[in-house]
């Protein structure tokens, strides 16, 4: 399948959908009138059978110049703020958003809303990540080598890859080899959150994208996500998102 139209002058969206495999990242290219931020993903990315027959995804936002430039105070916006060619690993906060532009049932101009404001959020996410890994980090100067902060980088990589078994600093600080002071520092001064924020923020997104498309029970979705007792993560989905997992389901 595959269909584009334009949402408003200077934002276009295009969605194609493969019986085959795809990639599963985010990918970014500037020229010079336009921006064109595509992601490509499928659910079995959380390590489930979403479908007996899954489909992979591949949306695509191109803003124009002449959108971005109603964004700017000096009428002009400035393009080089993104780089002509960037690449990401897809966090569960992409993902959720990804998920719920394929699930829109709106139609006409509330769907053009939309998906207008979900293509403005993934601009902003893959911007967020660009921001990160690009970041001067002045006040931790063992991160002005790009030898450590690339350490940084893989820290966070591992964790996405281990939601359900997340690493302790102590095992995370030797795997990326780098001494829990620095980890701790450095993940917070990249990131801005720190190692433990940061793990159970993504398992909580990743509960909360496993309640809303699946029929898994809140005990399943409590295992997949490394929950021994479903009891406790009630409480810290309850803490972080506002309701209870059996309250979701039922909306």
């Amino acid at each position: 399948m595959h269909t584009e139209h334009q949402i408003k002058e200077g934002l276009y969206f295009n969605i194609k959908t493969f019986a085959s495999k795809q990639n599963t990242n985010s990918y970014l290219t500037r020229s010079a009138n336009s921006i064109s931020l595509v992601c490509e993903f499928s659910g079995l990315e959380c390590g489930l059978n979403f479908s007996e027959s899954p489909v992979y995804h591949q949306i695509e936002f191109v803003f124009d110049t002449c959108y971005l430039n109603s964004f700017s105070d000096e009428q002009h916006f400035n393009m080089q703020q993104f780089p002509e060619q960037q690449q990401h690993d897809m966090c569960c906060s992409t993902q959720m958003i990804l998920h719920e532009i394929i699930n829109c049932k709106l139609q006409g101009v509330f769907r053009n809303m939309f998906l207008e404001s979900k293509g403005l959020s993934l601009l902003l996410c893959f911007q967020k990540c660009l921001t990160a890994t690009t970041s001067d980090c002045a006040s931790c100067k063992f991160l002005t080598k790009p030898i450590e902060k690339e350490k940084i980088i893989k820290a966070k990589e591992i964790i996405l890859s281990r939601l359900n078994n997340p690493p302790t600093i102590p095992e995370l600080s030797l795997q990326i080899g780098i001494n829990q002071c620095y980890l701790k520092k450095g993940f917070k001064e990249v990131y801005g959150t720190t190692v433990y924020d940061f793990v159970q923020q993504q398992r909580m997104l990743k509960a909360k994208l496993l309640l809303s498309t699946t029929n898994f029970s809140v005990s399943q979705v409590a295992d997949e996500i490394g929950f021994s007792s479903s009891s406790n993560f009630s409480s810290a989905f309850k803490k972080y998102v506002g309701v209870f997992p059996s309250e979701l389901q039922q909306n």
